[in-house]
């Protein structure tokens, strides 16, 4: 049975979608349907789903070895078999139980400006009509959120404090096996990014891949009513859950989510001060650490 030999773990809002849309069109790279699986970090998903809505995330990952390894049945002669589950990233303390279950694996972390990347999770939730507070205030509301058990994906700041994580995935895997690609630089240039990636994972990296679509944006919701069909269990999504294949439902929520995401609000002045002093002493250790700028600091 063939299981993945390379895991993107995180961060959240930083890229990963569009790098998975990007690597499936690499005839050497196997990726599953599915992109987040969740599979080493479900059982700390489940303890941490007390927010609302977290339960039908929750529902939908994978939570037993059988149903991990079925994902990767159709796995055949591609070199680079990979998971996509930036939960794993935050919940750091899976990467003994991965090593022991895939090792020898590459790890790939995508990092973006902090600040951007907690305000574009915040309008995640917003655009999904789960947020009901203005960003300072969930800010504000985050350790009582903790303390209450909801999911990570709604601690905007403590989820998005990344050298601490990074250096356990480092220590467990070696500096040479894991590998940082900042959100800015792939999106800038994704292009010079995929080849570097796929060098990293020892694939043809000649290989051009179409980069044109931007995947999974955060903004507000053009309808209320199409944004709460996709947050809620209601019997007409489980209804088209049971008569379309993964292989077309997956693809057609992604883009009828595009279609109805509208732009994006600027962070407000409060929130932004706020977030630069909250993230300013982790940015300077992850500097050092990557020993590189990372252009995060104002």
């Amino acid at each position: 049975m063939k299981l993945p030999n390379f895991l993107v773990i995180g961060a959240p809002k930083s890229g990963t979608t569009s790098l998975f849309y990007y690597l499936r069109q690499h005839p050497d790279i196997y990726l599953p349907v599915k992109k987040e699986l969740h599979y080493f970090s479900y059982q700390q998903i489940a303890e941490n789903s007390k927010g609302p809505g977290d339960l039908i995330t929750l529902d939908s990952l994978c939570d037993s070895k059988q149903k991990y390894q079925n994902h990767y049945a159709k796995a055949n002669k591609e070199s680079a078999i990979g998971e996509f589950s930036p939960s794993y990233l935050y919940y750091a303390n899976v990467g003994e139980q991965i090593k022991k279950i895939l090792d020898p694996v590459k790890i790939i972390v995508m990092l973006r400006n902090p600040i951007e990347k907690a305000y574009s999770q915040y309008m995640h939730l917003v655009r999904d009509q789960r947020e009901t507070l203005n960003f300072y205030d969930a800010l504000m509301a985050e350790p009582e959120r903790k303390k209450n058990k909801w999911g990570d994906i709604w601690l905007y700041a403590s989820s998005s404090l990344y050298t601490d994580k990074l250096k356990i995935y480092q220590s467990i895997f070696g500096s040479n096996n894991v590998k940082v690609v900042l959100f800015k630089n792939f999106i800038n240039n994704p292009d010079d990014t995929l080849i570097d990636i796929f060098t990293f994972l020892g694939v043809d990296p000649t290989i051009k891949c179409d980069t044109k679509t931007i995947y999974n944006r955060s903004g507000t919701s053009r309808s209320k009513l199409v944004a709460n069909f996709f947050s809620n269990p209601n019997v007409l999504k489980t209804f088209i859950k049971n008569i379309f294949p993964e292989t077309l439902r997956i693809p057609l929520r992604l883009f009828l989510l595009n279609l109805n995401t509208g732009k994006k609000d600027n962070i407000d002045a409060k929130s932004e001060t706020y977030l630069a002093d909250y993230f300013r002493e982790d940015i300077v250790k992850l500097e050092l650490l990557l020993n590189k700028k990372t252009g995060w600091l104002g």
